[in-house]
């Protein structure tokens, strides 16, 4: 998540970034910025940076919500939007065209600036049985990802972590984290996988009665990084704004960006 001095440091890189496309734009007015949906955390933080970048600039940003990650890539690759955050690993494969991507290749997504490490993962009631990953085998797990292709690699990364993988468990179709969250909550599901400290696991977590972060072990960190290279595990600690984290715990992370579309000329940079 994003602490104050990477948050500070976002706002003013974008802050220069938006008025480059804006003075290439003859002082165009509004700049899209593509986000996830309400609820979610990079669309509290997509909505803190443009009402940063209003009350500093001329600029009108506007924050778009999408159902998951492929309307977002698609937005920014046709020049609907010009910048989004979002996971470094699933980005650079919707540029190159592998793995989700292969053959739907956004090829106009460009790298701007590495944000701080993300964290998320697994939830269960609070009252569940589930103390470990492994306790999941045969539990009803959110699956497919249609909109949020993003996820399917990190809930392959979580189930691996405890020796498991889609075929040991019962697989409930899901759209995108917030509608899965949506149904853990209305009981189709055993699990949800979400950003740790987000608004909306606060959300399901007062109306279920509490939930509880399933956290990992540092020596299943090589299980993560045998699924994609970017990730590994980071400590989080009991905080109030936190539903579900009641002890220190390792969580599962990555390391997010903000991307920005080939059409705003003054970014050079490319995703590697």
């Amino acid at each position: 998540m994003f602490k104050h001095g990477s948050t500070s440091a976002a706002i003013a890189a974008i802050s220069l970034l938006w008025i480059g496309v804006a003075g290439a734009a003859h002082a165009q007015a509004t700049v899209g910025f593509a986000s996830l949906p309400p609820g979610t955390i990079l669309h509290a933080q997509s909505s803190v940076m443009a009402k940063a970048i209003q009350d500093n600039s001329k600029l009108q940003v506007r924050v778009i919500g999408y159902g998951g990650d492929a309307p977002m890539f698609d937005a920014v690759n046709t020049q609907k939007a010009d910048f989004f955050i979002l996971d470094i690993g699933e980005t650079s494969d919707a540029r190159q065209g592998v793995r989700n991507w292969d053959g739907k290749a956004k090829p106009n997504l460009r790298l701007a600036m590495t944000l701080a490490p993300f964290q998320v993962g697994p939830f269960v009631r609070k009252d569940s049985p589930y103390k470990t990953i492994a306790d999941l085998k045969g539990k009803r797990v959110p699956s497919g990802w249609v909109q949020q292709t993003g996820n399917l690699p990190h809930s392959i990364a979580v189930l691996a972590a405890g020796g498991l993988t889609y075929n040991d468990v019962v697989q409930v179709p899901a759209v995108n984290v917030v509608r899965a969250a949506d149904d853990f909550k209305s009981g189709k599901i055993d699990v949800f996988f979400f950003a740790v400290g987000a608004p909306k696991v606060a959300e399901v977590a007062a109306s279920v009665g509490g939930v509880r972060y399933l956290g990992f072990s540092k020596d299943e960190e090589a299980k993560f990084k045998a699924v994609r290279e970017e990730y590994y595990l980071s400590p989080v600690k009991p905080a109030p704004h936190i539903a579900g984290v009641e002890t220190e715990v390792l969580a599962q992370t990555f390391d997010n960006i903000i991307a920005v579309g080939a059409h705003v000329k003054d970014e050079t940079s490319s995703i590697s």
